[in-house]
């Protein structure tokens, strides 16, 4: 009788099992299975869906669609709230892609166990051991070019463009301890238009305003220290 592996799910066929037809479940486990796990990108459409969203994993070789969790790559769209999608807890290689503007993907183990955020508009490349999460960093990634008023998230790196005219961005509500936001002047405007770096609540250096840039070029990091004395200036 046919078992199935523990990780993706590929057929395993039986001592004596399917004479004369063991090649057909030996193609479909390349052509399906494999090809899945090794070159899939699927997209998860979450417009219909409720939170906590639990990725199917179907035996066998099956369509995309019923072993979602198979796949390398999973690109999330469609939601318009912070979204939890629930991964198997085994052992997996994702690429992963959260293509919403304003809301978070929490990437969940089980349905309690460890978990990554996925800020929006962001890719990553992430490894589980069924356990924990642990992101493989790439070199250069997720630089963001912003134009005007925005929000910023834990671990943005942001080309901040004043040339049309001074505006804010505000940083992350809620932070932790060791949270990061870095800031690049673009188009070296910002002793023209200034740039505001607003605290959300939060003091900056120990004060409780909001922080205004107007050194042409400059390029620095706030590093979350807690509520005593807030973001701390990294480099300035």
């Amino acid at each position: 009788m046919s078992t199935y592996s523990t990780r993706l799910k590929i057929e395993l066929i039986g001592s004596g099992e399917q004479s004369n037809a063991w090649g057909n479940t030996t193609n479909n486990n390349f052509s399906q299975s494999l090809e899945q796990s090794i070159a899939g990108v699927y997209t998860k459409n979450l417009g219909s869906s409720s939170s906590p969203v639990t990725l199917t994993t179907n035996d066998g070789p099956q369509t995309q669609a019923n072993n979602e969790a198979r796949q390398a790559a999973i690109i999330f769209t469609g939601h318009s709230s912070d979204f939890i999608i629930q991964f198997p807890a085994v052992e997996q290689l994702y690429f992963l892609r959260n293509a919403s503007s304003s809301n978070k993907i929490t990437a969940r183990l089980g349905s309690s166990g460890n978990t990554f955020v996925i800020n929006p508009d962001r890719n990553v490349f992430l490894s589980t051991d069924g356990t924990n999460w642990f992101e493989i960093q790439t070199q250069g990634s997720d630089w963001l070019t912003k134009t005007g008023t925005y929000t910023a998230f834990a671990g943005d790196k942001i080309f901040a463009n004043t040339t049309g005219g001074a505006f804010t961005i505000t940083l992350p509500a809620s932070p932790t301890i060791g949270d990061e936001v870095r800031f690049v002047d673009l188009a070296n405007h910002f002793d023209t238009n200034n740039l505001t770096v607003g605290r959300n609540s939060e003091k900056i250096d120990g004060a409780t305003s909001d922080l205004t840039v107007a050194t042409e070029g400059a390029a620095f990091a706030l590093v979350y220290s807690g509520s005593t004395y807030g973001w701390k200036l990294l480099e300035k």
